[in-house]
């Protein structure tokens, strides 16, 4: 074994140490060179000395028992050079460590009174939340708990370095982890935000840290007047970087109510938050509507049932929010003439998105509220019409539906083979001819289209339609699909008006007011009102079912109510497509009303089809599960006799039945059009049950 063994090396370090001690004997301790202390803790071996070794080494006072092994003493390893590093190289060992007056020292020092030359720094930790923590049954914080090992302490000031600024960092985060309470463990929200990711992860030592916004040793409780983060002093410590803006913010509504004493106004930490601030982003932008909410309840209610608020929760980042209107650092009251939103300005605000504005589209409110008849008569009186036809038309067709069923219920119940033609049987009837199944297929796609783009926006706040919105690639794709499904609605019924024109002045047989009224045309007549009166009485069991003609009431009721539809919807589809155009003749408000009409329409016109419409022709028992008619253009003689009574003797005694006879559909397409009615089917039903569930929840959650 050589000297230059560790063991070796440490032991005869050992043995000096203690002859050097033990050759001053108890050496005075004021003076004492640093060079003293540095004989045994200026050396490596200390640090893994053994508990006995370390306990011959020092004193130990009567009383005071002798270091176990499992006991760890830190930082008795000081190397010169670290400490000559740090802030405090200046001074001597026995400035901070100060016990006794001889060597060895006591096994034990006194606590290092850091106050003794930071008083004023003392003064405020104790004044501080943290000096607070031992009252609170918490473990205060000690000054190297945050400045880091004691021989070790660096300066903190100006200039400040980046490793500095991570550093105070880390030390807060040290304490304030992550945690169920965001806000009492904080390090994980911070380091999410735009001033963490600006220190830890692009390297700016200007990034905001702990210390410039809650102070160093003088933190204070939000609530605490004298905190930086109290709602009166938060402007000024955000002015410290964001000076501009705070001059901005001064001279807006919400300053102005905060310097006379308002401390519920709005301040950076209001609408940013506090460790969770986040670069002025789509997903900011987007969230300002919540945080603006939370203080104007009713206009964040009132901006949600607007085109902009639906879009926008539906998460479209190009729709316009409340500062995208009433501005942000900025926001003035609108009576204010150097407000976005005072009246003689409005029309260079909303011209910020919508070119070509003029003084009539500025009469369009985006907080309307659909029930003030006061402050929105033109608005209110078109809710309550068209409330009272969606009602009324499904208080009408609904039991209408429900007494049909336990009718037809009954009887396939004693008569379980009366009803479905016998499919195979060969005689087969053509009712439809492939211009009237064309159509029909253009509706189907359309209609659908048309609810599956629309019934989102409508019902925005529900995970549903967000869900639906996604699936088409967000606002701007389900718009434009929107619109075009609304197109193919005008093409299909366009040429059918052609048609109708065409036919009625060249083709139809005179006289013409009897054709108008007889059973082949669409026209409502007296026989409609007497078939639907001998139903009622037949769904009662008072009579006889009614023998209807080639169309029945009910299917007049559909397509009148298709046509009402494209106008009624159609027209104020195009007033919200082309605002700009249509306010060049028309007040604004008339887009209010425009809004109600073509979502509660668009319901009810969904509702009449899923609901009275699929019952009427798929869901009634001698129909379940689809009718196929339409899809095929045929239905059996039988299926004639017992629906078409009329219609049937009319044509045997014309003797155009024969001519109608066609041969029955191939098994293969008959399945094919089950299969394309029965998702057509099942995606109807789905929307509704959708629609009508959001709406109960609407009125009764």
């Amino acid at each position: 074994m050589t000297l230059r063994s560790v063991p070796i090396r440490r032991a005869v370090a050992l043995c000096l140490g203690l002859i050097g001690l033990a050759g001053g004997g108890e050496r005075a301790w004021a003076g004492m060179a640093d060079s003293q202390c540095l004989k045994c803790h200026g050396e490596a071996w200390i640090a893994d000395a053994r508990p006995e070794a370390l306990a011959a080494m020092v004193r130990h006072p009567d009383g005071q028992p002798v270091l176990r092994a499992e006991e760890a003493i830190d930082e008795l390893y000081t190397p010169a050079a670290i400490f000559a590093g740090s802030v405090h190289a200046g001074l001597s060992c026995t400035d901070c460590h100060q016990t006794g007056d001889r060597l060895p020292h006591d096994q034990r020092l006194p606590e290092i009174a850091c106050g003794d030359c930071h008083s004023e720094v003392e003064d405020a930790l104790r004044a501080s939340a943290h000096g607070g923590a031992a009252q609170q049954g918490r473990a205060r914080p000690t000054c190297t708990d945050c400045h880091g090992p004691a021989h070790e302490i660096q300066v903190f000031g100006e200039p400040r370095t980046h490793a500095a600024a991570v550093r105070e960092t880390l030390a807060c985060m040290e304490c304030h982890r992550d945690g169920d309470d965001a806000e009492a463990h904080p390090a994980a929200t911070y380091r999410e935000n735009v001033h963490g990711r600006a220190l830890f992860e692009k390297g700016l030592s200007i990034s905001a840290t702990c210390v410039d916004c809650h102070g160093a040793h003088g933190v204070l409780p939000a609530a605490d007047p004298a905190s930086l983060m109290h709602p009166r002093n938060v402007p000024q410590t955000c002015s410290r970087c964001h000076e501009g803006i705070a001059e901005v913010y001064y001279g807006s509504v919400h300053g102005r109510h905060l310097l006379e004493g308002d401390e519920a106004a709005a301040t950076c930490t209001s609408c940013h938050g506090s460790h969770g601030v986040e670069a002025v982003a789509d997903h900011f932008l987007l969230g300002v509507i919540n945080e603006c909410s939370h203080c104007h309840i009713d206009l964040g209610r009132s901006y949600l049932t607007s085109y902009h608020g639906k879009a926008a929760h539906l998460g479209y980042a190009e729709a316009a929010v409340c500062s995208s209107c009433h501005g942000a650092h900025d926001i003035l009251p609108p009576e204010d003439p150097a407000s976005r939103v005072a009246e003689a300005n409005l029309v260079a605000t909303c011209g910020a998105c919508h070119e070509g504005v003029n003084a009539n589209f500025i009469q369009f409110d985006p907080h309307v509220d659909l029930r003030d008849r006061a402050a929105n008569p033109e608005v209110f009186w078109t809710w309550l019409v068209m409330t009272t036809l969606l009602l009324g038309t499904l208080a009408v067709f609904i039991p209408h539906g429900l007494l049909w069923f336990q009718r037809t219920l009954v009887e396939r119940l004693r008569h379980p083979r009366g009803f479905h033609g016998v499919m195979h049987e060969e005689r087969w009837v053509m009712r439809f001819n492939p211009v009237h199944r064309i159509t029909h297929a253009l509706i189907i796609i359309s209609f659908m289209g048309l609810v599956l783009t629309g019934f989102p926006l409508k019902y925005s706040h529900t995970e549903w339609a967000l869900g639906i919105t996604r699936l088409f690639g967000g606002i701007p794709m389900m718009g434009l699909l929107h619109r075009a499904f609304a197109l193919i609605t005008f093409a299909y019924v366009g040429v059918h008006v052609a048609f109708l024109v065409i036919f009625f002045w060249k083709h139809c047989p005179r006289p013409r007011r009897r054709y108008l009224f007889g059973p082949d045309s669409m026209v409502f007549s007296l026989r409609d009102l007497k078939d639907f009166i001998a139903m009622v009485r037949w769904f009662l069991w008072l009579g006889p079912r009614p023998k209807f003609d080639r169309w029945a009431y009910f299917e007049k009721f559909d397509y009148w109510g298709e046509i009402w539809g494209v106008i009624v919807i159609g027209g104020t589809g195009l007033m919200l497509w082309l605002p700009e155009f249509f306010t060049r003749w028309l007040p604004g408000w008339v887009l209010n009303c425009a809004m109600v009409v073509h979502s509660i329409e668009a319901l009810l016109a969904a509702s009449v089809i899923f609901l009275v419409h699929f019952f009427n022709t798929h869901v009634r028992p001698e129909k379940f599960p689809i009718d196929m008619v339409m899809l095929t253009g045929r239905m059996t003689e039988s299926e004639m006799k017992e629906e078409r009574g009329d219609e049937y003797a009319r044509l045997v005694q014309s003797g155009e039945l024969e001519r109608r006879l066609v041969p029955p559909v191939a098994l293969k397409w008959r399945l094919l059009g089950a299969v394309a009615g029965l998702m057509a089917f099942a995606l109807g039903v789905t929307l509704i049950v959708l629609a009508i569930t959001t709406e109960f929840d609407q009125i009764f959650g």
